[in-house]
């Protein structure tokens, strides 16, 4: 064994390991303007010089070329030619219209759009245990989003495209049967509740949301729309309550109201299930413990463990009844009302 291999087999040095960590931010950033250039649609049909694709998103052909050989290093975009650019499965998502697209939701993740902003206060928001971009903006990413709809379309865009794998997931790994009435609360267009009723034809559904965004909300003869705020009344009675990814959006003391409100609501046989990441409590990788740094950085909300939400419940006049896996990286959480 050379010394190159001997090197390379004992792994990344622990200042490497930081290193690498650190440069994930360039990462990011590069896989980001990517998107937003367009690079992959340039190349959506086939290799191409990266002076034809720099004239194509009118940018700087050197500046283009150094971000895309950057990028192949990650296994987006490569190189069939010297300077010659093809598109791999990895940079195919980076695609506008495309199934499985990732753009909207890079797009709400760039510069300006607001939660990139957030990362700059991290720190601010460690020492200070708040969210420290709201403090700076004068208000939350909510109000943020109300006075940037051209944001507030590209995140719901992004949250549909993040989500689509998890609709069918969702519906799949529960029976949805056992509840005649099933109520999606803030469920958006009702995308999950759709596809749950086509599934169980012997259910229906009510959409409980904000009156504009129900003027949005798929057709469906089985769906009642409802609209208001789920902050002060949730006047829906159903056997089931859908909260799907609406709880990590909000601190332990919001999410605790939205249940309380929702609690008002419930009868004794009627079940609510939280749609959610389950962090686990030991130390392995899990997507869900970084999404957690954007809640705490960008909505003042968490994603939370087992515990965290027996507790939520406990607090809100519900008990954990059961978690549910789904083939996605959701989690059903089950609470069942108590007195």
């Amino acid at each position: 064994m050379s010394q190159t291999e001997a090197v390379q087999a004992a792994g990344p040095t622990p200042q490497q390991q930081v290193l690498g960590l650190a440069i994930g931010v360039v990462q990011g950033g590069c896989v980001i303007t990517a998107a937003e250039l367009g690079l992959a649609d340039a190349i959506a049909n086939g290799p191409r010089p990266v002076e034809e694709i720099a004239a194509e998103v009118n940018a700087n052909a050197d500046y283009v070329f150094r971000v895309m050989r950057a990028l192949e290093t990650v296994g987006i975009f490569r190189q069939t030619a010297p300077r010659v650019f093809a598109n791999t499965p990895t940079s195919e998502v980076l695609r506008r219209d495309v199934p499985g697209s990732q753009w909207a939701f890079l797009a709400m993740m760039a510069p300006g759009a607001g939660i990139w902003d957030s990362y700059g206060e991290l720190t601010a928001s460690v020492r200070g245990g708040t969210t420290a971009i709201f403090k700076k903006w004068g208000y939350d990413i909510w109000e943020y989003y109300r006075r940037h709809p051209d944001q507030w379309a590209v995140f719901n865009e992004a949250m549909r495209s993040i989500t689509a794998p998890m609709t069918p997931a969702v519906t799949a790994a529960h029976d949805w049967s056992r509840y005649p009435v099933i109520a999606d609360v803030a469920g958006g267009i009702g995308t999950q509740l759709v596809d749950i009723l086509n599934a169980h034809p012997g259910c229906r559904g009510v959409l409980f949301d904000q009156a504009e965004v129900l003027a949005t909300a798929i057709p469906h003869d089985r769906v009642e729309p409802v609209s208001g705020s789920f902050f002060v009344d949730i006047p829906v009675e159903a056997d089931a309550y859908i909260l799907r990814n609406i709880i990590h959006d909000w601190n332990d003391e919001d999410a605790g109201t939205i249940l309380k409100t929702l609690r008002r609501a419930t009868k004794p046989s009627a079940r609510v299930m939280l749609v959610e990441w389950l962090i686990p409590d030991t130390g392995e990788f899990h997507l869900g413990k970084w999404t957690d740094i954007t809640m705490m950085t960008a909505v003042s909300g968490r994603e939370r463990t087992r515990g965290d939400f027996e507790k939520l419940f406990g607090e809100s006049g519900f008990a954990l009844e059961e978690v549910v896996p789904t083939a996605s990286m959701f989690h059903i959480v089950v609470g069942r009302p108590v007195a």
